[in-house]
């Protein structure tokens, strides 16, 4: 089931979004006694995250993942999990947000070939080795998490965390899920937000593109997808 919503207000857009997984999170709990949950980074989510504060979830049966991320370590600016930190994880465990053993960071080995995609396997595997839902922000070319259109990252059988040194986008050294780890998901939230994503949401809606072309795509596959965009 592919849902779309549209809302001009980025910052309502972004508050709706936010609202949507929390529901979608009561949803899976109701049915589950955990969730696992996967998301970026950016400036998108991080309002997300800052609208999930204090909302009436167990957060204690939450689990999240860190969907891609830069290789660098947890603590640099440029870490999708530090923004996680920094907008949603308390280190007192208090209600309303999520305690750190529940937010799962991947961790940099820089001495190691997999740069430590292996161990976050492992830590993954703890916990089922599938993500319940899944939030993606596209870029303009119509990627997701590191998944590039027409790159080996999106053409890697492995199903797991794939690692390369060769990202299109600056900087070049990334870990990524894989595409079959991604759609391991149920429930999948998709932003298509700001004018320079016009292009990505297009070909997002043309049927005539393969996965492969437009990784965005990949939500498709998924029981339950739903689209926020302020484009129309």
């Amino acid at each position: 089931m592919l849902t779309t919503i549209e809302e001009k207000d980025q910052d309502r857009l972004l508050q709706r979004a936010a609202l949507h997984l929390c529901e979608k999170l009561r949803e899976a709990l109701a049915a589950k006694k955990q969730v696992n949950v996967a998301v970026p980074g950016g400036r998108s989510v991080a309002k997300m995250f800052q609208v999930m504060q204090g909302e009436d979830i167990d957060w204690q049966r939450a689990h999240f993942f860190i969907i891609d991320e830069r290789l660098v370590p947890i603590d640099h600016p440029d870490s999708n999990y530090k923004l996680l930190l920094d907008n949603f994880i308390d280190p007192l465990a208090r209600a309303g947000r999520i305690a750190p053993g529940n937010a799962h960071p991947f961790i940099l080995d820089a001495s190691s070939p997999d740069r430590g995609a292996k161990r976050y396997e492992e830590v993954l595997s703890e916990h089922g080795f599938r993500y319940d839902i899944i939030l993606l922000s596209s870029g303009e070319d119509g990627h997701v998490g590191a998944l590039y259109p027409h790159h080996h990252s999106m053409m890697d059988k492995h199903h797991g965390f794939i690692v390369m040194d060769d990202s299109p986008k600056p900087p070049p050294e990334r870990m990524t899920s894989s595409l079959s780890l991604m759609q391991t998901a149920d429930t999948a939230l998709i932003l298509f937000v700001g004018e320079a994503k016009r292009e990505a949401y297009a070909k997002f809606n043309d049927a005539a593109l393969s996965v492969a072309a437009c990784p965005a795509r990949l939500v498709l596959a998924l029981k339950d997808t739903t689209v926020f965009t302020d484009l129309k």
